[in-house]
């Protein structure tokens, strides 16, 4: 098993993501539809090319810390007719420890929920 599928992922919890390809130009703000320690995929509106690096601001709704800046770089890349979108995998990448924290205690934290039946 891959780092990125040993831990848990989460799925159908939606999270604000913004994410550019550089400080010249405005983020986009879009979806993500699963989120683990490795990476996420995301909705977009264009079409990212895979290895193309870039910069990403993850709001972690009900956290009351900033957004998590995270770097990460295209994996895939695929049009989904349905939704008329870019379903877009990206792999994190030069993740810190405290990043990796933030992140899985937040995952955490939402399954704890779920099997509260808060969510």
């Amino acid at each position: 098993m891959s780092e990125a599928r040993s831990h848990r992922r989460l799925l159908d919890a939606p999270l604000l993501v913004a994410y550019t390809i550089g400080d010249e130009f405005e983020p986009e703000r879009t979806e993500t539809y699963d989120v683990g320690l490795g990476g996420l995929a995301m909705l977009s509106e264009t079409e990212l090319p895979s290895g193309q690096a870039l910069k990403l601001e993850l709001e972690l709704r009900g956290d009351p810390r900033p957004t998590l800046n995270l770097t990460g770089s295209v994996r895939w890349c695929r049009f989904d007719h349905t939704i008329q979108k870019f379903r877009t995998g990206i792999e994190f990448t030069d993740r810190t420890h405290e990043q990796e924290t933030q992140l899985l205690a937040y995952i955490d934290m939402m399954y704890k929920l779920r099997d509260l039946g808060v969510l």
